[in-house]
């Protein structure tokens, strides 16, 4: 909620060290909640065909967990302005209050959900920063994940940054884009719960990297029909969108459940539990690559001439800027999501 409730400053850098600190804090508080969720898939079986299942039914809670926060968000902030005359501001401050309190809810949900649910035990004794580098890197199996989950979290930062920027400006849907956005998470996200039992059979029949693989192919080359839509033929949009739902939830159910495997390969070749390790540093990477890409989007919108805003309002663009905007949302991700293929060639499980 604090990340949205921003006291009024007038200087660039206070309001810069304000927001650092607190996605700073939040995402500290993500971390200590999501290291020890990774972990649970990876105890819950041994079987590698049961965890994919298992990371399925996560995947298509994910989905949910969109709608709430990607559908429902904006859908709050357009209320807030359109409806009750506020102003984007206090538009931001209802919908901080409304899905914070989801969040708290759901999360308690899991910490009681799960009690039960199958576990190491524990060690009693923490591992250094160091330490669990040194674990992560002497396992090459996981290395290799990482590293192409580095240059995919990069592509999905800059999607995750562009893409109000390209609907609004680039498809000129100027404030239409807060009822669009809603619309497009859901069907993605529906898209992406209905598909799971097909990934699951497809990962089972073909193999994990295989459909890992073709996920990334094909949904580098369906993002690209984005260049034939416009606000007359949002038919396009929605059918990206079933697109995005099965290719995008494809290659991130692939790529949790190759973690377990990697987490699994570890546990039998040092004979000791060490998930949280590698959980911690997934998650680390997780949030760097996000990080940096939604970085280099933004940092993009300087160096292209972008006009900024800071009441809410969408200032009028130029066309060399909107051209810009849609190659960077469109073209980039789908290089860095096709190109980190080259890295996961390079993965075989049981490779010393």
């Amino acid at each position: 909620m604090l990340l949205f409730f921003v006291p009024a400053m007038e200087d660039q850098f206070s309001l810069f060290i304000y927001m650092t600190a607190i996605y700073l804090l939040m995402n500290t508080g993500y971390s200590m909640f999501s290291v020890p969720y990774l972990t649970l898939a990876s105890e819950m079986s041994d079987n590698p065909d049961e965890r994919t299942t298992i990371i399925s039914f996560r995947n298509a809670a994910l989905a949910i967990g969109l709608i709430v926060g990607g559908a429902l968000a904006p859908k709050i902030v357009a209320w807030v302005t359109q409806e009750l005359g506020g102003t984007p501001r206090t538009g931001y401050e209802w919908m901080a209050l409304i899905v914070g309190g989801v969040i708290v809810v759901s999360t308690l949900w899991v910490f009681f959900g799960t009690a039960r649910a199958p576990q190491s035990s524990a060690t009693g004794t923490s591992v250094s920063l160091k330490e669990q580098l040194k674990i992560a890197w002497a396992n090459k199996p996981f290395v290799t994940l990482i590293t192409a989950n580095i240059v995919q979290y990069l592509s999905a930062g800059i999607g995750y940054a562009g893409g109000f920027f390209f609907f609004a400006y680039s498809m000129r849907l100027g404030f239409d884009v807060f009822n669009v956005i809603p619309i497009w998470i859901v069907i993605i996200s529906v898209a992406s719960i209905v598909s799971m039992p097909l990934l699951v059979w497809a990962s089972t029949r073909f193999g994990k990297l295989p459909v890992y693989k073709w996920c990334l192919i094909l949904y580098a080359i369906s993002i690209q029909f984005y260049f034939l839509a416009d606000a007359e033929s949002m038919w396009i949009v929605w059918l990206i969108a079933i697109a995005i739902g099965l290719f995008n939830g494809g290659f991130i159910l692939m790529s949790f459940s190759v973690l377990t495997d990697t987490i699994n390969y570890d546990r039998i070749k040092s004979g000791i539990s060490r998930e949280g390790a590698l959980s911690a540093v997934y998650s680390a990477v997780d949030k760097v690559g996000n990080a940096l890409g939604s970085a280099v989007f933004l940092g993009f919108l300087s160096v292209i001439g972008f006009v900024g805003s800071n009441d809410g309002s969408l200032p009028q663009q130029s066309e060399s800027v909107l051209r810009w905007i849609a190659i960077a949302y469109i073209v980039v991700p789908a290089l860095l999501h096709s190109g980190s293929i080259l890295i996961l060639n390079r993965y075989k499980l049981g490779s010393d």
